[in-house]
C-alpha cells in the first residue's frame, strides 16, 4: 500500500495546518497528515510551518513572541485558530497517522523534543507517528530521549552521505524534494532499508513519475490531482 502524506492536510484547499485541513485529508482517503510544530512563548507545542504568524493569520511577529493565548487569539479565518500539538493529535488519534517535522531553526526552540516526546506518550500514540526534521541534531536529541520512536532526517538534495547517521541513530526514513529524486539514488535507499519520502507530488506529470516507484512514500498538496493521477 501507498503511504500518501497530506502536506499541512489538504493545504491546497484549506487553511493549512488547520483541523480543517486534516480532516479534508482524511476524507480524501490519505494515510498521514504532516504537521509542523514550534514552541509558544509559555512553553506549549504548536502548529504552524512558518516561524512567525505574519502568512497564515491576521497577526504579527514570531510564534515565540506570542504565549498560547495571545496565539488563541489570532484568526487563520473566520472560523479557525491555531492548533496545538496536543489538539491535533487528539483529532488525529484512530483516524489517521501523523507525520511531526520539527520546526528548530538554529534549535531556537529549548525543549521542543522533549515537550513533542511527552505529549505523544501520554496519548499513547507512540506507534502512530513519526517524527523528522530538517535540523538533524534535533533528531538525534530526540533519539536520546525516545528510543522507541520512529524518526527520520529531511533534506531538500538528500545523498547517501546522511545514510551514516540515518543507520547510526536508528532512524528509518529519509525525506526529499523531488526534483532531486533519481532512479539510482531511489535503488541506493532501498538496498540501505531507508523508507524515501518525497515532496511535493502535486501534478498530473509527478504522479505519473512516482507511479514508477510504488515504494516511496508521497507528499502531497493537491489531494485530488494525486488521487485522480496516481490512485488510478
Amino acid at each position: 500500500m501507498t503511504r500518501t502524506i497530506a502536506h499541512r492536510g489538504y493545504s491546497a484547499k484549506f487553511p493549512e495546518n488547520t483541523l480543517t485541513a486534516y480532516q479534508a485529508s482524511i476524507d480524501q482517503g490519505f494515510t498521514h497528515i504532516e504537521i509542523d510544530v514550534h514552541l509558544s512563548k509559555d512553553g506549549v507545542p504548536v502548529i504552524m510551518h512558518d516561524k512567525t504568524v505574519d502568512r497564515t493569520t491576521d497577526g504579527e511577529g514570531p510564534i515565540i513572541e506570542h504565549t498560547l493565548k495571545q496565539l488563541k487569539e489570532l484568526k487563520m479565518n473566520e472560523d479557525e485558530r491555531i492548533p496545538t500539538l496536543e489538539e491535533t493529535l487528539d483529532f488525529a488519534k484512530g483516524k489517521v497517522k501523523v507525520a511531526i517535522e520539527l520546526k528548530q531553526p538554529n534549535d531556537l526552540y529549548a525543549g521542543l523534543e522533549q515537550k513533542v516526546y511527552d505529549l505523544v506518550v501520554a496519548k499513547d500514540m507512540v506507534k502512530d507517528v513519526y517524527v523528522n526534521s530538517f535540523n538533524h541534531q534535533a533528531i538525534v536529541r530526540m533519539r536520546e530521549i525516545a528510543p522507541e520512536l520512529e524518526l527520520g532526517l529531511i533534506k531538500a538534495k538528500a545523498t547517501d552521505e546522511l545514510f551514516p547517521l540515518i543507520h547510526e541513530i536508528g532512524a528509518t526514513s529519509l525525506a526529499m524534494e523531488l526534483q532531486h529524486l533519481t532512479e539510482p539514488f531511489a535503488e541506493q535507499c532501498k538496498q540501505a532499508d531507508i523508507q524515501l519520502i518525497v515532496w511535493p507530488v502535486d501534478t498530473k506529470e509527478a504522479c505519473l513519475q512516482m507511479k514508477r516507484y510504488p515504494e516511496i512514500w508521497c507528499t502531497v498538496n493537491e489531494l485530488e490531482t494525486f488521487n485522480a493521477h496516481y490512485m488510478k
